[in-house]
C-alpha cells in the first residue's frame, strides 16, 4: 500500500535553502554516514500554477476569451479550428473544445429531438385520421410557432439552452391542440351539409372562446416565470418565454392560416363533362 506522507518543520529550523538541503533524512547502514535531504532529491523552487484544474480527472490549462457578437459563432469555431491545427503538442497533450462550442454541439442535438417530436405527433394525427392532408395542415401551424418564439428571444436577449428547447417541445403540443380543437369543429359543420366557407366561419365563431381561454390562461400562468418573480425563476425563464412568445404568435396562425389552408386542400374537385 501507498501511504502519503506530510512532514512539517518549525520555521526555525529552516532559514534558507541550503539548510533544508543539509536536513538529515536517514543514516547509512555499512557507513553508519548521514543522509542528507540534498542527496536524494532535487530542492528548489519551481514554478507551479495557483490552482489546478481538471476534467475528467486529466488535468487542464483553460484559455478563454470574449466572443465579437458581430461574428457568426459558426465562423469563430471555423477559426479556432485553423489555430489548432498549427499548434504542434508534445506527447501525451490534446486540445478540445469546451464551453460556448460544446453547447453549440449539444443544441445541435436538441434539434435532432425537436425534429422527431414533431414527427411523432404527426405520426399520431395521421394514425387519427387516417390521412395525411389534415395532420399536415395540423403541423404547419408549429414552424410559425418557432418564429414567435424567435421574436421572443430576441426582444428578451436571451441565448438558446436546453431550457429553451424544453420550451419549444411543450409549445408543440399546445399549439397542435388548437389547431386540432378548430380542425375538427370545421369538420362537424362539414358533416352537417354546410358548405366548406360557412363550415370555417362556424367554427372560427364557437371555437374562438376555447382557443383564446386557453392561450390566455397559459401565457397569464407563465408571465411573473417569463419576467424571472420568484425564487430560482432564472433557471426556468427561457422556457417560460419560448412558451408565451410562441403561443401568442401562432394564435394569430391558428385563428387565421389554418381556416385559409384546410379551405386550399378541400377545394370541391371541378369535374368536366362532354356532351
Amino acid at each position: 500500500r501507498s501511504y502519503n506522507i506530510v512532514l512539517k518543520l518549525a520555521k526555525s529550523q529552516i532559514k534558507d535553502l541550503q539548510q533544508l538541503k543539509s536536513l538529515i533524512v536517514g543514516h547509512n547502514k555499512d557507513t553508519k554516514q548521514a543522509i542528507l535531504l540534498g542527496q536524494v532529491a532535487k530542492v528548489g523552487f519551481p514554478t507551479a500554477p495557483a490552482t489546478i484544474m481538471r476534467d475528467n480527472q486529466w488535468r487542464i490549462v483553460e484559455i478563454t476569451a470574449s466572443l465579437d457578437t458581430s461574428v457568426p459563432l459558426g465562423t469563430i469555431v471555423e477559426q479556432i479550428n485553423d489555430i489548432k491545427k498549427s499548434i504542434k503538442l508534445p506527447n501525451g497533450y490534446s486540445i478540445y473544445n469546451a464551453g460556448v462550442v460544446e453547447a453549440l454541439k449539444k443544441n445541435k442535438g436538441q434539434v435532432l429531438l425537436l425534429v422527431l417530436a414533431i414527427f411523432l405527433v404527426f405520426v399520431v394525427l395521421a394514425v387519427q385520421y387516417e390521412s395525411l392532408r389534415d395532420p399536415f395542415i395540423i403541423i404547419i401551424s408549429v414552424p410559425f410557432a418557432l418564429i414567435g418564439v424567435k421574436l421572443g428571444l430576441w426582444v428578451t436577449q436571451i441565448n438558446i439552452s436546453l431550457m429553451t428547447w424544453l420550451g419549444i417541445i411543450m409549445l408543440i403540443g399546445i399549439v397542435v391542440n388548437n389547431a386540432i380543437v378548430l380542425l375538427e369543429y370545421i369538420e362537424l359543420e362539414r358533416a352537417k351539409g354546410q358548405s366548406i366557407n360557412d363550415a370555417i366561419v362556424e367554427a372560427a365563431r364557437l371555437r374562438l372562446r376555447p382557443i383564446l381561454m386557453t392561450t390566455l390562461t397559459t401565457v397569464a400562468g407563465l408571465t411573473p416565470l417569463a419576467i424571472a418573480w420568484g425564487e430560482g425563476a432564472e433557471m426556468l425563464k427561457p422556457l417560460a418565454i419560448a412558451i408565451v412568445f410562441g403561443l401568442s404568435f401562432s394564435l394569430l396562425i391558428s385563428l387565421f392560416l389554418i381556416p385559409v389552408i384546410y379551405q386550399y386542400f378541400h377545394q370541391p374537385k371541378k369535374t368536366i363533362t362532354t356532351v
